[in-house]
């Protein structure tokens, strides 16, 4: 029979007196997934209701706490992209690479990727254990210092080893951050709170662009400054997340925190218009009788390294049993696909709009960091709609066909002229870039909402930062790949367009879309993962879940 190994619970049950009618029970639960056989609310459930129950106007304070995590969301596009901007300036290649742009320009660039890789996965695990608030708030406070000490970096070396450093609290801002955003939303616009975040990459993209303008096109500053601009993000975002943001409830719930967890949702409830003192507030008991049973014991405070790393080894081996595996692997391919494809691309956008012979570099790129407009904007509106795989496979092809018009008209950007003497290639290349721009950003919305969703709460911090790491793989190996061919763009962007292509299939091979569904807390385990749960059964408790009528 099926049995559910869970760290994190499963869902709570509303506590009633009265169980006499069974058939409407059941019935019920039928018509709200959101629900349980006995028609008790979940904390997925109360948020839902008070979400769709009253007035936008009412949702203010709930959409300023979205917000909040979507500035901290900004910096990873700001710490990323700065890099961009510097390399392409004259008197930074001077000054720092000597002329050595596929050397020691790929070294810098592949710096912030290998960083990211590291405090993506070990972030990501801690993001489990001590929650995704306290991770949230380390990594926006290494990247803000960090990247202010980018400013005072004397030589090539030492800036790649601060970049390490930055990458490192970029990567571990990601998981945390998608995990809380999805645990704290209301299942039904789940899809579109994640995209409302994701969207402030582009603010992020915008911001950067913009002060690249003011700081090396209008000549205030040089690219030191512009590099403390451009840590100002990951300052604001960890100010609004220790003041606006609370802990995930499910997390509190989960390692016995029942008070604060109800609490909490509650308090979120009012965020929503909900009145917190009414005879509809989630209970305590309502909390206690779900995850009574499956509450995880917290590490004890003397407890040793071994212990630790042994606890840490068993949640990866988790996303790798037969029952996850076909989850985990898909998602990153994807991750590394899509990384490689894209982010890869946009350190090295503005030296190829140099290669082919476009003058005015930071319009362009600004033009290029608004073309995530139109991407959040359709996948906020259709993700909850069309569902999770539809519209990443889509997305992601198109930004491939995108990619093969841009090296299409980067083989000649100069002699296809009208009659008027426009440049026919230059407006393709721009065109192309940010239709491309458009469609990775409505890809990379997706696969934030659908990785936070697939992996259950237990290991959902661990999962997003396996996943991320394979994308920063994929993004530190398109650093070197792309700095070798950064004077060669038409193979770039050919190699960039396959590697989307590849990660399009992946979609196909993962399970039931959750959309507008429930998150899950435990592992679903089945009679093929024995051996792995004798493996892991010092971490994990199997309890069997009620039947669902």
């Amino acid at each position: 029979s099926t049995t559910i190994m869970t760290t994190r619970g499963a869902s709570s049950r509303r506590l009633t007196n009265n169980d006499n009618d069974n058939t409407t029970t059941n019935t019920n639960h039928q018509n709200n997934p959101l629900e349980l056989e006995d028609n008790t609310r979940t904390i997925d459930a109360y948020l839902d209701e008070a979400y769709t129950s009253n007035k936008w106007t009412s949702k203010l304070s709930f959409l300023f706490l979205i917000l909040s995590l979507g500035v901290a969301n900004s910096s990873d596009a700001t710490e990323i992209l700065c890099i961009s901007y510097i390399l392409s300036d004259e008197a930074f290649d001077k000054e720092i690479l000597h002329g050595d742009v596929s050397g020691h320009g790929g070294l810098i660039a592949g710096s912030v990727f290998l960083g990211m890789l590291v405090g993506g996965l070990v972030v990501g695990i801690w993001g489990d254990e001590v929650g995704r608030r306290p991770a949230l708030l380390v990594g926006l406070i290494i990247n803000s210092v960090a990247g202010g000490l980018s400013a005072v970096s004397p030589n090539a070396i030492v800036l790649a080893l601060v970049r390490l450093v930055a990458g490192v609290g970029i990567g571990a801002t990601v998981p945390p951050l998608f995990s809380l955003v999805a645990e704290l939303s209301p299942p039904s616009t789940r899809g579109l709170m994640v995209t409302i975040v994701a969207s402030f990459w582009m603010i992020g993209s915008i911001y950067t662009a913009v002060m690249a303008i003011i700081v090396f096109q209008w000549n205030y500053g040089g690219w030191r400054t512009f590099a403390l601009w451009c840590a100002l993000p990951s300052a604001t975002g960890a100010a609004l997340v220790y003041y606006l943001v609370p802990e995930s409830p499910r997390f509190s719930a989960l390692h016995g925190e029942f008070e604060k967890a109800v609490k909490v949702t509650n308090m979120l409830g009012g965020y929503m218009g909900n009145d917190v003192h009414d005879d509809d507030a989630l209970t305590l008991e309502e909390v206690q009788h779900c995850y009574k049973d499956s509450v995880i014991e917290d590490d004890d405070d003397d407890e040793d390294e071994k212990s630790k790393m042994k606890k840490a080894k068993q949640s990866i081996q988790t996303l790798y049993t037969p029952k996850m595996r076909s989850t985990t692997l898909p998602l990153q391919a994807i991750w590394f696909s899509l990384s490689f494809g894209s982010y890869g691309l946009l350190i090295w956008i503005n030296s190829i709009f140099v290669e082919v012979h476009l003058k005015d570099v930071y319009t362009n790129a600004l033009l290029f960091a608004v073309a995530n407009l139109p991407g959040n904007v359709v996948s906020g509106a259709f993700m909850d709609k069309v569902g999770r795989k539809v519209m990443l496979s889509s997305s992601m092809v198109c930004a491939a066909l995108c990619l093969a018009c841009f090296a299409y008209y980067a083989r000649d950007p100069d002699n296809q002229r009208e009659e008027s003497g426009m440049p026919v290639g230059q407006v393709g290349i721009v065109l192309s870039a940010c239709a491309f721009q458009a469609f990775s950003i409505s890809g990379w919305n997706t696969i934030d909402c659908m990785t936070g969703e697939l992996f259950p709460t237990s290991n959902r911090s661990t999962g997003m930062g396996i996943c991320t790491a394979s994308g920063r793989i994929g993004a530190m190996v398109a650093q070197f790949v792309n700095g070798s061919l950064a004077e060669d763009p038409v193979r770039l962007l050919c190699v960039a367009c396959g590697s989307l292509l590849f990660g399009a299939i992946a979609p196909c091979m993962l399970g039931e879309d959750r959309a507008k569904r429930p998150l899950e807390d435990g592992v679903e385990n089945s009679n093929e993962d024995e051996e792995e749960e004798e493996l892991l059964s010092g971490s994990y408790q199997s309890i069997t879940p009620p039947p669902i009528v």
